[in-house]
């Protein structure tokens, strides 16, 4: 096997700072060409500050091809990556793919007193985002009387979606994913209140708990839905992915849930040999503000 590396590595890294806030963004196109002994690691987003995040690592020798494209605004992350591989015939380390996303959308949480009458109960949204905050831009937050202790509460799910291809020596693999998330924020959380949102109206990037009347409120008792600003980024977790090996391992861990929506998905899969999986994934739990998204026609 070679043991030198030969890559080409074709990079487009864009950043514009322009007003508003919410154009400012960060954008990497990456083509990469190698073949040999590679070693590589890889960070695409911050969690909260983009709603997401993506680790990577490429480990073993071999050759490949990748493409990956990046674009990250405040509270969204997008990407679309896709490599090819084969494992190099006396390959010492087989050529190996491991990719974690992290969301920050929380989690369904659970009551989990042994003690409890009422064990394993869902935590209804509004106690998730309400129940450990005190004080909101110095007013009390209303009645938090709850049948349940705050301090019992446990997240039920990770929020993570990972996947690991090795294709053994001499063998191929592949891995695509094409995924965006998005985690706007609570306008009703102190730490909004911090920089200065004014509680009384609904902000441009923001979501709200509302009463009848569709005002703010952080009274359990007269929240009746939710509203958000016309900017608000959403909070959703979209993917596309396909994963395969003509000879090796591939391993997938999703466990993930939504106190919106109350739904549920775990699965921790191992299989040796040939494998090939095809798969798309939606979790949408708040929409985006009415002009997050320009209409396709408005081009100016």
């Amino acid at each position: 096997m070679k043991k030198t590396l030969a890559m080409t590595l074709a990079v487009v890294f864009v950043l514009a700072f322009a007003a508003p806030v919410f154009a400012q963004d960060m954008n990497w196109s990456t083509v990469y060409e190698m073949d040999g002994s590679i070693d590589l690691e890889k960070q695409v987003g911050h969690i909260c500050n983009t709603g997401a995040q993506m680790k990577q690592t490429i480990e073993g020798e071999g050759e490949m091809s990748k493409v990956m494209d990046t674009a990250q605004v405040a509270g969204v992350l997008t990407v679309t990556d896709d490599q090819d591989w084969v494992t190099a015939e006396d390959a010492v380390r087989n050529l190996t793919v491991t990719s974690v996303i992290e969301l920050c959308a929380p989690a369904k949480n659970v009551y989990t007193d042994e003690d409890s009458t009422h064990p394993d109960v869902v935590i209804p949204v509004e106690w998730l985002y309400l129940a450990n905050e005190e004080i909101v831009d110095g007013k009390d937050l209303g009645d938090l009387s709850l049948p349940f202790d705050p301090d019992e509460f446990e997240a039920l799910t990770d929020q993570i979606w990972a996947v690991q291809v090795e294709a053994d020596a001499g063998f191929s693999g592949g891995l695509t994913q094409d995924f965006e998330a998005a985690y706007g924020p609570w306008g009703q959380h102190h730490g909004a209140a911090a920089l200065g949102v004014d509680q009384e109206e609904i902000h441009d990037d923001y979501w709200y708990f509302v009463d009848e009347d569709g005002d703010p409120t952080t009274v359990i008792a007269d929240i009746v839905g939710v509203d958000m600003g016309k900017d608000f980024v959403g909070n959703y977790f979209n993917i596309d992915q396909m994963a395969r090996t003509s000879q090796g391992t591939t391993k997938r861990y999703i466990d993930i849930s939504s106190p919106w929506s109350h739904a549920y998905l775990m699965e921790d899969m191992e299989v040796v040999g040939m494998a090939e999986i095809d798969e798309s994934f939606s979790m949408d739990n708040l929409d985006v503000g009415a002009e997050a998204v320009p209409d396709w026609w408005d081009l100016f």
